[in-house]
């Protein structure tokens, strides 16, 4: 049976990850946390886009370094900025004196980015995890200090040659 590179795991994890919110960690076999990470990271993108547009919105001409933080969450800024560029350019209306303006596309753009990043944090963790066998890494220390402080407890009786008896209470 031969065993796939675990960089290549890793690595494949990771583009899952990016791809879709959650695929990494759905691959990984870690449906509930998976389930979570898509609504998370799905929710505060469709909002952003929704309240921006997406013409406005995802548009790496309007602030370039936003829109690189947008890119965390890669399938869906890829749709968008592809929906985006096909989207004819509407003149904008005359603005009014009298009127308030929202600034919705710096809203959505904070949003859009926010999402991103969490992205970029589910997929770092999907990849650390893929590399340890599917755990976290504090489950992993966790288990090993726990092997450990058992292989400690197996060895002490076996090193005296006889159980020690248990203190009843009193001091020796």
């Amino acid at each position: 049976m031969s065993r796939t590179d675990p960089t290549i795991e890793v690595t494949r994890i990771g583009l899952l990850a990016w791809l879709l919110p959650g695929a990494g960690h759905y691959a990984l076999g870690q449906r509930g946390l998976a389930k979570i990470l898509f609504v998370a990271i799905s929710v505060p993108f469709v909002f952003g886009a929704l309240v921006g547009g997406v013409k406005e919105s995802i548009n790496p001409r309007a602030n370039g370094w936003l829109f690189v933080a947008e890119c965390g969450v890669g399938s869906y800024t890829f749709a968008g900025w592809m929906l985006a560029s096909r989207l004819p350019t509407i003149a904008p209306p005359t603005p009014s004196p009298y009127s308030s303006y929202y600034p919705e596309s710096d809203v959505a753009q904070i949003y859009l980015a926010t999402a991103g990043m969490l992205n970029l944090l589910a997929i770092l963790d999907a990849m650390a995890r893929a590399s340890g066998g599917g755990q976290a890494l504090f489950a992993r220390e966790a288990a090993r200090k726990r092997a450990a402080a058992e292989a400690r407890a197996a060895a002490a009786p076996a090193a005296s040659g006889s159980p020690s008896p248990p203190n009843a209470g009193g001091t020796a």
